[in-house]
This record gives structure tokens, C-alpha cells and sequence, in this order.
């Protein structure tokens, strides 16, 4: 495991006020939820390799913290993925000139067709994220719903549109019963641009 030296710095998202529906308020505590995974990603890096480092690796510590570990580091980068792939005002509807628009109206046939199942993954029932995963191989594309963070994700796929869809992404501004409207807003405020640029 890397030593002290990798420390994982929370990024700046201040660029978020003013978005579409979601309030900065809302922002700012899923930003502090954000900071927390940054925050303890950096702790268990410096436990697990304090671990690794005397010989501990068969230590029941051992495992439970690089487990928790996954759920920390994927906790933050899918934040990161999050906020990045948003902008106040958004990038309007996604059409055929935008890399991604074209790329999904060739596969599911419209972009309205690849958005309506999107949606639908975004609100199956419990926590989790909807994400449209890129294949690097073949450039398949497919809408997936991952619950927990460390785990349903396509080995080597590429996080295309990154949609949180846990109850804290919208609770303060929403009541839980409410995610359609969210996702509403969600998409409102989705930078196509930097969607398409995750295509590779």
C-alpha cells in the first residue's frame, strides 16, 4: 500500500451554486458528505499500509479495513464523477452533435430511448447510482444500477454519466419520496460536454 505521501485532496465543486432545482444548500452537504469520504479514503490508506508494514496482512484488522477501503475510494472518485459531470444550467438537451448523443442514438436509437431506461435504472427502489458504464473495447454502452460502491461495476468500463441516486443527493431540498423530481433535476443540470469526454 502507498505510504503517507498519497494523500487524496477533497476537489473544489464551488463552481456547483446556482444549479437547476438541486439547492446550494443541497450542494453544500453532499459536498461535506464528499469530504468525508476523501477524509477517511486517506485514513484507511495510512492504516492498511501501517498494517501491511509490521506484517499484519492475516490480521482480522487487516481485512475488515481493506475492505472498507474499497467502499471509501469508490465512495469518492463516484462523488468526484458526480459533481464533475454537472454545471449550472447544464449542457441543454443532449442531441446527435454531442459524441455521446450520437453514440446512444446509433445503439438504442434516439437518445430519448437511451434516457427513458437511464431514468428507469435511476428509479428502481433502494440506494445506490445509475450509471451509463462505456465499454473500451467494443464502445458498447449499458445503464447500469450499482448499490454498493465497491461492488457491480463492470471491470475496466468507463463511468459515462454518473447519477447518485441515495437519499442524500436530494434530502435536504426533497422529501425521499420525491426522487423522480430529483432526477428531473439531476439531468437538468448534466454537462453533455463533459459526458462525451468520458467516452475516451
Amino acid at each position: 500500500m502507498p505510504d503517507k505521501s498519497s494523500v487524496f485532496t477533497p476537489r473544489d465543486y464551488s463552481r456547483l451554486k446556482g444549479l437547476k432545482g438541486i439547492t446550494d444548500e443541497q450542494i453544500t452537504v453532499h459536498l461535506a458528505l464528499y469530504e468525508g469520504y476523501v477524509k477517511r479514503s486517506n485514513a484507511l490508506v495510512e492504516e492498511v499500509g501501517s498494517l501491511s508494514r509490521a506484517g499484519r496482512t492475516g490480521s482480522p484488522a487487516f481485512a475488515e479495513q481493506a475492505r472498507r477501503l474499497g467502499w471509501e475510494l469508490n465512495g469518492m472518485r463516484l462523488h468526484e464523477l458526480y459533481f464533475e459531470g454537472l454545471r449550472p444550467g447544464g449542457g441543454g438537451r443532449l442531441t446527435q452533435d454531442n459524441a455521446l448523443g450520437a453514440r446512444v442514438t446509433r445503439q438504442y436509437g434516439s437518445v430519448d430511448a437511451w434516457m427513458a431506461e437511464l431514468v428507469g435504472v435511476a428509479k428502481l427502489p433502494g440506494v445506490g447510482w445509475a450509471i451509463t458504464y462505456g465499454d473500451p473495447v467494443t464502445g458498447h454502452l449499458v445503464n447500469l444500477w450499482v448499490e454498493q460502491h465497491h461492488a457491480g461495476h463492470p471491470a475496466g468500463w468507463r463511468p459515462i454519466v454518473v447519477c447518485d441516486a441515495w437519499e442524500h443527493a436530494f434530502s435536504v431540498y426533497l422529501k425521499p419520496t420525491d426522487r423522480a423530481r430529483y432526477i428531473e433535476d439531476f439531468f437538468a443540470n448534466v454537462d453533455w460536454d463533459v459526458a462525451a469526454s468520458r467516452l475516451g
